[in-house]
């Protein structure tokens, strides 16, 4: 085991020098210093500036409070309708083309939507929701759709209620197929809510409105803009870790 999870912190080192190196390698080739692509060097050293101000921290708590309300809405109403369909699966055909027009939409152009109808402050909020309500909605109908048919014959000779069969047999066993759905799109969430604030045009506290407003200010000058998603990209690596270990945990993991 020890010897598993060494090889495993071993290559995950090594796929991090990688990283750092192809960037440099990039910041070299296309060259003029900051104003195109800086260097790894210079970016940590801002980013690690950028964390000694209260600014940032403010930026990074708003956007994401953003993002969990939007988050949480979408799986509430994902789950809801997913197990409905997951009950009456003919219903599905009914839905399939919503939940294919709401994963083909642009969200460039339903932010500007979100924008006129409830504001710029907001619109990332909705974005979120539009973004993660299908991937909701199918991980807890495929959990549905897996539970053996010996299951539910028993539940159908049972006679319990349909609530109640729902809430103690069905939902439990969709429960894997509905965790891993919530795990894939929970950091997808909070890249949309990055995008969206930088296509809104907020004024209000979040990572993308800072990124947006250091490059309005010095455009020619992209190491604010690196710097500040330097930071979002920790910050999603480390709750993509925290959500793996949890997976891993409770034995929803792949391997």
């Amino acid at each position: 085991m020890k010897k598993i999870i060494s090889n495993k912190i071993t290559l995950t080192i090594l796929g991090i020098i990688l990283f750092f190196f192809l960037w440099w390698l990039i910041s070299v080739c296309v060259g003029n210093g900051n104003r195109i692509f800086p260097n790894p060097w210079d970016t940590i050293v801002y980013s690690a500036n950028l964390l000694t101000s209260s600014y940032i921290y403010l930026c990074i708590g708003y956007s994401f409070m953003r993002m969990i309300i939007g988050f949480a809405v979408a799986s509430v109403l994902g789950i809801i309708l997913g197990a409905f369909v997951g009950n009456y699966k003919k219903t599905k055909y009914v839905f399939n083309p919503t939940m294919v027009a709401l994963k083909a939409i642009p969200t460039a152009a339903v932010v500007y939507l979100f924008m006129v109808v409830i504001g710029a402050a907001n619109a990332p909020i909705f974005i979120v929701m539009l973004i993660t309500f299908p991937l909701v909605y199918e991980a807890t109908v495929s959990g549905f759709t897996h539970i053996p048919d010996t299951v539910l014959n028993s539940l159908k000779l049972d006679q319990t209620s349909t609530i109640r069969n729902n809430v103690y047999v069905k939902f439990p066993m969709a429960l894997p197929y509905i965790a891993l759905g919530l795990v894939s799109s929970f950091a997808l969430s909070f890249k949309i809510e990055i995008m969206a604030e930088v296509i809104s045009g907020s004024t209000t506290y979040g990572i993308g409105s800072a990124i947006r407003i250091a490059q309005q200010d010095n455009p020619a000058n992209m190491l604010p803009v690196f710097g500040y998603s330097l930071i979002a990209i920790v910050f999603i690596l480390i709750i993509s870790l925290i959500l793996s270990l949890l997976k891993k945990k409770n034995s929803l993991s792949d391997d």
